[in-house]
């Protein structure tokens, strides 16, 4: 017998499905099927396909020495052929630079080399339009750009052979919140996803970016999350002449009514949030708001949103937003819990 197959019987002798493994604290191997193992950490999912003697990764955890871990446990069994970058985040290429370093080929979107670039980071080495098919042993991997999502660049990643889709942050988890929005295209996400239900209809298991595993369903429950009016009218009425607190705090402008600090928060009421980043500008409206000075992060309970683009325009109301500011290239995340439409 080949040695590479008894080193695939020994891996599936020891890890049946759904069963995990800790390559670290942080990083674990789940078993998907006899061939594809889901990797995750810090709630960050990836994939590993383990075929004839090769393996792909699509990707990485976000950090080097977590990718390396994942690098060693899978070069300790089959040959890493290719190393397939999913968006441009921290939480999918955050360690590109270890996959390199290792001489292993990487492919992605163009877009997604077009964002690396223009933000300094690693690129991947290889590049598609649209659609690119990956050959690994007598199988296949492809490797699709649908549309925007929740980042301009995102793909899934179709195992043909095994019925499984990588979904990526394009999929959010089932009963998950709205999310990070700060990248997206909320007008374009849900057809972005109908697409992808069209093409990719008879998946079994479909793997998101975060959370678990699972059906079609985590494809329906997406498409029906994003299908909302983003052009709502605000309940709210403030005027800018009638409110006197005027405070401009790390790139944020408050004008409330009231304020307060309350130990390391500023606690305002009844008033409006300005910010600009990204090429975007954003207005929050809402009874009461306050920000952490520490964590340097906005804390709304419900409110109205709105957020103008160079293409686009999206307002709407909301519960629960937490946006914080970063210090690497992601800039800042806006996190929204649900959308409420009146």
């Amino acid at each position: 017998m080949r040695p590479y197959l008894l080193i695939f019987f020994f891996l599936v002798s020891i890890l049946s499905h759904g069963q995990e493994i800790a390559i670290s604290d942080c990083l674990k191997i789940i078993r998907l099927s006899d061939s594809i193992y889901m990797h995750s950490c810090k709630n960050n999912n990836g994939l590993i396909y383990f075929k004839d003697g090769e393996a792909i990764i699509v990707s990485t955890p976000d950090s080097d020495h977590e990718t390396q871990k994942l690098i060693d446990w899978v070069q300790s069994k089959y040959k890493i052929v290719a190393y397939v970058i999913d968006r441009w985040h921290p939480d999918a290429m955050g360690g590109l630079r270890q996959v390199q370093s290792n001489n292993i080929k990487s492919y992605s979107y163009e877009g997604t080399r077009f964002l690396a670039k223009e933000k300094n980071l690693p690129i991947p080495e290889f590049g598609f339009d649209n659609k690119l098919e990956i050959q690994i042993g007598n199988a296949k991997v492809v490797c699709h750009f649908l549309g925007e999502a929740h980042t301009s660049d995102g793909i899934v990643v179709w195992f043909p052979e095994e019925r499984i889709l990588f979904g990526g942050n394009e999929i959010r988890n089932l009963e998950g919140w709205v999310g990070n929005i700060a990248d997206a295209n909320l007008s374009e996400w849900s057809e972005t996803v109908r697409k992808i239900k069209a093409e990719y209809g008879d998946a079994e298991i479909i793997v998101p970016g975060h959370g678990s595993p699972g059906g079609q369903k985590l494809i329906d429950y997406t498409i029906e999350l994003y299908d909302f009016n983003k052009n709502q009218k605000s309940r709210f009425a403030y005027q800018v002449k009638d409110l006197i607190v005027l405070d401009i705090i790390d790139g944020f402008k408050f004008i409330a009514t009231e304020s307060k600090k309350v130990q390391k928060e500023v606690h305002y009421k009844n008033g409006l949030v300005f910010f600009y980043g990204k090429g975007q500008s954003i207005e929050i409206i809402a009874d009461l708001y306050s920000y952490d000075l520490k964590k340097r992060t906005l804390y709304v309970p419900s409110g109205f949103l709105k957020i103008d683009s160079h293409n686009r325009s999206e307002c709407f109301h909301f519960n629960e937003l937490h946006m914080g500011l970063r210090d690497d290239e992601v800039e800042y995340t806006i996190v929204i819990k649900e959308v409420t439409e009146l």
